[in-house]
């Protein structure tokens, strides 16, 4: 049985807070986090299915980061790398490379470059 407790609702609400990322939630979205987190205070833990599911999806809007973005864009093009036999033929030493988190961030920064969406945080 999934669960979450207090401490990780409180941790999160922290998170969004120092990040700002609480501020640019939806009303409907931050009023359902602040009420979940004062029922973990009171209860201890929440166990609802689906409540957790809808406090999943914002914490993932909070974690959600231009680094995390960045190296996600950076997996998929790593990954789509992975996929070129010609590539990877052509270049042997593709393969380590890319298992290597700093080649995979640069990997999705590259691309940001080229697609002229930089965004300067």
């Amino acid at each position: 049985m999934e669960q979450i407790s207090y401490a990780e609702m409180l941790s999160l609400w922290e998170r969004g807070l120092k990040t700002g990322a609480i501020r640019r939630l939806p009303c409907l979205k931050k009023g359902l986090l602040s009420a979940a987190l004062t029922y973990a205070r009171m209860k201890g833990r929440i166990l609802n299915r689906r409540l957790i599911e809808v406090i999943r999806g914002v914490a993932d809007q909070i974690r959600n980061t231009i680094g995390r973005r960045i190296f996600s864009w950076g997996m998929e093009r790593a990954l789509n790398i992975l996929r070129n036999a010609r590539m990877m033929s052509i270049f042997p030493s593709l393969r380590k490379w890319v298992s290597h988190d700093p080649y995979i961030f640069w990997l999705g920064t590259d691309l940001l470059v080229k697609m002229r969406r930089w965004i300067w945080v």
